[in-house]
């Protein structure tokens, strides 16, 4: 296991980042809620539950941990299917609208507050899925990204499996983007610049409340290409089963969008 030195500028960063993500996260909770949905992104949920439960060889009563859970939107039906999960997530919004789901459809998952940098779990998982965005482009650095890929495939055990990707990852890198969201009371501005030749991103969340009131929110990450990737796969003991485009067993295709794995523990 390695062993990760930070700078004052990377803790900052750290904070930073976390901040933002629980600030989008929390909108995220408003919106579930008050009985809305995230996005469109949100309704691919069953056909992203099938393919985990066959790409990552799941069997009921196998013990698997859903990372970056959110509000249960996948630990749920894995509970559903048989399986032992474990739901970890930063946001204790979005957790207390996991706890809420799961009592109400009568499901049992170990919901857990965590950082990935510093997981408070124990005992061999049969796998470890990752639905959401890409576990690498999580950290400000290559150093934080393979810390925490460690970190996660000692909770494996041998023969152990590894979901993580997005279906809209990008190879070439735009210099910008923008998004936006809204609910009741207030509304969100998501701003992004990418650096191409340093493969790093800066994402700007300005929100907009009550009465006006604004909050500004940075975060500055680590956008890895595929072969940054695979060298840190390789350093931590992680075997390429299978590359995709998004969650579907159809033949992979490098110069289309998205870049989905399924990895295999040593």
């Amino acid at each position: 296991m390695s062993t990760l030195t930070m700078t004052t500028t990377d803790i900052k960063l750290d904070k930073a980042n976390s901040a933002w993500t629980r600030q989008v996260a929390a909108g995220w909770a408003r919106r579930m809620m008050s009985g809305g949905s995230p996005g469109t992104w949100a309704q691919n949920t069953e056909h992203e539950v099938q393919f985990a439960v066959r790409a990552l060889g799941l069997h009921p009563g196998d013990r698997v941990l859903d990372l970056g859970c959110g509000w249960g939107r996948h630990s749920l039906p894995l509970a559903a299917y048989g399986l032992n999960v474990t739901g970890l997530d930063l946001s204790r919004d979005l957790l207390s609208v996991a706890r809420y789901n799961a009592r109400r459809h009568g499901l049992a998952v170990n919901w857990v507050e965590a950082n990935v940098m510093n997981l408070p779990l124990s005992g061999a998982f049969d796998a470890v899925a990752q639905f959401c965005g890409n576990l690498l482009t999580w950290f400000s650095s290559r150093e934080q990204a393979l810390y925490a890929l460690e970190n996660v495939a000692a909770l494996l055990r041998p023969g152990g499996r590894v979901l993580l990707g997005a279906s809209d990852w990008q190879h070439e890198l735009p210099k910008r983007a923008q998004d936006w969201d809204e609910w009741d009371g207030g509304a969100a501005i998501y701003r992004y610049r990418f650096d191409r030749r340093e493969r790093f991103y800066e994402a700007q969340t300005v929100v907009f409340g009550p009465e006006h009131r604004r909050a500004e929110f940075w975060r500055r990450a680590w956008w890895p290409s595929a072969e940054d990737m695979e060298d840190l796969f390789d350093e931590v003991g992680l075997r390429v089963l299978l590359r995709a485009n998004g969650c579907s067993q159809a033949s992979y295709d490098p110069n289309a969008e998205g870049l989905v794995y399924v990895l295999v523990r040593e």
